[in-house]
């Protein structure tokens, strides 16, 4: 049996089940109506969840991980309402290595760096570049080019100007279409969230500018020394310096600097997390999977598997479905999806 730290990594308190979280969620998805915390039993593990007029809400937008509560987390009685299913569940701990994709039709990965590893920043990029190292070579002459064609790279861990957000919102909106994704941001509650956790002092909006202009944007937050988010996005007008990955180098050498116990990558196997990613979270499901769900799942696994073309192609069609649906004729959403629900 793994001791709890090597079954969930780090041990500390999961931001998606603190009062904070689940609080701004209250006030921007469930206006009006009666909720609380509670900690529910699902299967054969615990979770804190938001409880909405007495029922438990297992799913929410920017609700990427559920982690078990150990039992001496456990507080009070059990919730009494029964749920019987949940995703994005963490179940056990994994190295990362070249080898490492999501597992299964009902598992993905959640990549993590784990500073405990690493006496030093030093350290941590002579490991990257033990794994990577054309890779990271090719990073930094990138960086050196940014910097003399457009003006030297200012970053900031926590950037409030005005352009952030707008910006952030238009190149991700840009980027979620393209690839066929579900658009978060079609939603207003998106960016009433954001307002929700920065009013609380919980929103980190990091930057990475060049000459001044705006290159690349990380929207998240640092809680209870991990630095985790949702948003990741750059300027397309500086994609061939890898603008992104630029971001990405200052701000894992500031969470370093800061003593953090991880730098988190939240939910998802991609493959610029797991370059720089030491450990990943096994994301599953507990409880008893609906059979929508459960089909869904298998015909997703088959396509990646046997023809990824075909899977894009029915990204891009659901994108086509959903918006031909969510808009009118005049261009003006009628409808938008929330991924809040229960």
């Amino acid at each position: 049996m793994l001791n709890a730290a090597a079954k969930w990594g780090a041990v500390g308190m999961n931001f998606y089940a603190s009062r904070e979280f689940l609080d701004a969620a209250a006030e921007v998805h469930f206006k009006g109506r009666k909720t609380a915390i509670g900690d529910v039993a699902i299967g054969s593990e615990v979770l804190r969840l938001l409880i909405v007029d007495g029922r438990p809400v297992t799913q929410l937008q920017f609700l990427d991980v559920h982690q078990p509560l150990q039992s001496h987390e456990i507080s009070g009685t059990l919730s009494a309402q029964k749920v019987r299913y949940a995703r994005h569940v963490v179940r056990g701990v994994v190295l990362c290595g070249d080898d490492t994709r999501d597992t299964g039709p009902c598992q993905v990965l959640a990549p993590f760096v784990d500073w405990s590893g690493f006496a030093s920043f030093d350290a941590y990029k002579q490991w990257l570049l033990t794994r990577h190292k054309g890779l990271m070579k090719d990073r930094e002459r990138r960086g050196r080019s940014l910097a003399a064609n457009h003006g030297a790279l200012t970053f900031t861990v926590d950037d409030t100007a005005g352009d952030v957000l707008l910006l952030a919102q238009r190149w991700k909106r840009e980027q979620l279409h393209a690839t066929g994704h579900f658009d978060y941001f079609a939603t207003p509650q998106a960016i009433e969230f954001f307002a929700a956790l920065r009013a609380r002092g919980l929103l980190v909006t990091s930057t990475l500018r060049t000459g001044g202009r705006l290159a690349a944007v990380w929207i998240g937050f640092i809680y209870d020394a991990v630095w985790s988010g949702w948003v990741f996005t750059y300027d397309p007008a500086f994609k061939k310096y890898s603008a992104g990955h630029q971001l990405l180098s200052f701000m894992l050498e500031e969470s370093f600097r800061r003593g953090h116990r991880e730098f988190d990558f939240s939910e998802g196997g991609e493959d610029y997390k797991l370059l720089y990613a030491t450990h990943a979270r096994i994301l599953g499901d507990v409880g008893r999977s609906p059979l929508a769900r459960s089909l869904k799942s298998f015909a997703k696994e088959a396509l990646h598997r046997h023809n990824p073309k075909l899977l894009q192609s029915a990204r891009g069609a659901l994108h086509t479905l959903r918006t031909t649906i969510t808009r009118g004729s005049t261009g003006k959403s009628l409808a938008q999806p929330n991924r809040a629900g229960s």
